[in-house]
């Protein structure tokens, strides 16, 4: 997918999200993607490093000038007993898709009447870029640091102890570009920042993440 991507693709890319939070259906593709869409590999869900729940509010951003658009819904994000669940809420409260991740592989339950468009591993490459740790080793209280994970180099940027930026590059140039996560952390001592913004350049979307509630297990 390179920075040729079609519109079409970059629903494929987000429109689980969507759906996810119930909001509406996306456009049908024309093909169901695959892992080669949006490629990367999956951390182990417990490297985490804390069993936790969060409650959060997600918007979705697509589009540019009159064509822009976007879409919000509740979600919760747990890790408990080595399982990763995402659960995206429909806007009367109720769950509309469960994906869960662990050792075993990943499942999904959908309680709506639509059909997630593509893999639900997409999801949970978003959520694992945002909050979990990706570079081995003690970060700098202040600064900059660089590592390679697989086939993607990642760098962070460290202020007063927390994480404010991470980026995500392709060694290969395939896809072209960057997914960048900007994190801003509130007052209160909490494991994840307060508001987050995803920028995925790879498929031409943006989610704004705002934590309103942590809970650790």
């Amino acid at each position: 997918m390179a920075g040729s991507t079609s519109r079409s693709t970059r629903w494929l890319c987000f429109g689980a999200l969507l759906a996810t939070g119930c909001a509406s259906t996306p456009p049908n593709p024309e093909r169901r993607p695959t892992a080669a869409d949006y490629p990367g590999e999956l951390l182990p869900p417990a490297a985490l490093g804390v069993e936790v729940l969060w409650q959060q509010r997600v918007t979705a951003h697509w589009g540019q000038g009159d064509a822009a658009e976007q879409r919000g819904f509740d979600a919760a994000l747990q890790l408990r007993g080595g399982v990763l669940t995402v659960v995206g809420l429909s806007p009367l409260g109720q769950p509309g898709f469960v994906i869960q991740h662990s050792a075993t592989g990943t499942k999904v339950e959908n309680h709506s009447d639509m059909v997630m468009p593509f893999p639900p591993e997409f999801v949970l490459l978003d959520v694992q870029r945002t909050f979990y740790p990706w570079l081995a080793g003690s970060p700098p209280t202040d600064g900059e640091r660089t590592g390679d994970v697989g086939a993607e180099r990642v760098t962070e940027t460290w202020r007063g102890g927390h994480l404010v930026r991470r980026t995500f590059e392709r060694r290969d140039g395939q896809p072209a570009g960057r997914i960048a996560v900007e994190c801003t952390w509130g007052a209160a001592a909490t494991r994840a920042p307060s508001h987050i913004v995803l920028d995925n350049g790879w498929c031409g979307y943006r989610l704004v993440i705002d934590t309103h509630r942590e809970q650790l297990l």
